[in-house]
């Protein structure tokens, strides 16, 4: 997924969880670097077209004002390979909460109430996949 709507109240024990998993994979091909993540392994992007497009909506979060909590760039020197990044602080009107990216970014949004996070996720275009999972 790449926006995750997070209830205010569990939001920052999430990001934490979520930027320590995302530190813990490895680029596809990669077998020395330590993982309890074995079966998620990064590939690269399918051409250098998708790879800059990645590159340009990471760029466009940061310039918008999301804040950055991993990642955020290429991965390696080598091949089309971007760092899994995690954005914090994103609100419904940038550019990387309207827009499917296609890449290994994910959006938190934070939220108050079930109606509301009803209500931001139905305001987009687009939108593959959604699921509401109840507390506990």
């Amino acid at each position: 997924s790449s926006r995750i709507f997070i209830h205010e109240d569990i939001h920052d024990a999430f990001v934490e969880k979520v930027v320590a998993m995302a530190k813990r994979l490895r680029t596809k091909g990669d077998v020395t670097s330590p993982t309890d993540i074995p079966l998620c392994d990064l590939g690269p992007q399918v051409d250098k077209s998708q790879f800059d497009k990645i590159l340009g909506y990471i760029e466009k979060g940061k310039q918008e004002g999301a804040i950055v909590a991993l990642g955020g760039g290429r991965l390696g020197g080598k091949g089309y390979f971007v760092q899994p990044t995690v954005f914090t602080e994103v609100t419904d009107d940038m550019t990387i909460a309207k827009e499917e990216i296609f890449g290994p970014v994910m959006q938190l949004m934070k939220f108050k109430t079930l109606k509301e996070a009803i209500k931001r996720a139905n305001s987009t275009h687009y939108g593959f996949f959604g699921r509401l999972r109840p507390p506990g």
